[in-house]
């Protein structure tokens, strides 16, 4: 399986570029919001890939930015009735922060803006994978090593995600915040509010 592709850009168009490297040219379709980003034609990128393989179409080579945005496509992927096509579609309207926010949150109306999702497959992406999600952004909170305005905001954020309302995740840290003597890291924060948080 490819992990990634660098090389020189040789054609790009709305939601494809053509990347060289070693002599073959990969054909690789990206988000909207990829092809913006990209440098001109002649230049070098790098793309991190999946790659699908069907039968009547053969492989097709689907690129992202960060190995994070790659690995969340994969995750569309996984929701029965969303194939590649549709989690393009998702990923070029909206960023990856907006999209789990949507879901973890069961915003149907901004899901159900995006290229392909109805609210039948909106409803979809809530039920298989808010949890899934709402996983990934804790480890992903925990992980920043911040301090500040913005940890709090960050813990009051990962309570928000573990089910808790934003009121209530806002008085939990504000009350956990007032025994740490120095900054705490917001992975310390979160378990510290936990224990005043109520649902």
């Amino acid at each position: 399986m490819i992990a990634h592709i660098e090389g020189k850009i040789d054609a790009k168009s709305e939601e494809v570029v053509v990347i060289e490297a070693g002599g073959i040219g990969y054909e690789v379709h990206v988000p909207t919001p990829v092809i913006d980003q990209l440098p001109a034609e002649g230049e070098l990128c790098k793309l991190y890939v999946h790659s699908n393989f069907r039968e009547e179409d053969g492989t097709s080579l689907y690129g992202f930015a960060t190995v994070q945005d790659r690995d969340f496509f994969r995750l569309l992927l996984t929701v029965s009735g969303i194939g590649p096509k549709v989690g393009l579609g998702i990923m070029s309207g909206a960023t990856v922060e907006e999209i789990a926010e949507a879901i973890v949150t069961e915003d149907l109306k901004t899901l159900t803006r995006m290229n392909g999702v109805g609210k039948k497959t909106a409803q979809r992406l809530v039920l298989e994978l808010k949890d899934k999600v709402a996983k990934l952004r804790i480890m992903h909170h925990a992980k920043k090593q911040v301090k500040g305005d913005t940890t709090s905001t960050d813990a009051v954020d990962a309570l928000v995600a573990l089910g808790y309302s934003r009121q209530a995740a806002s008085d939990a840290v504000a009350k956990a915040r007032e025994n740490f003597a120095a900054p705490p890291l917001v992975n310390e924060l979160v378990v510290a509010s936990l224990r005043y948080a109520a649902k």
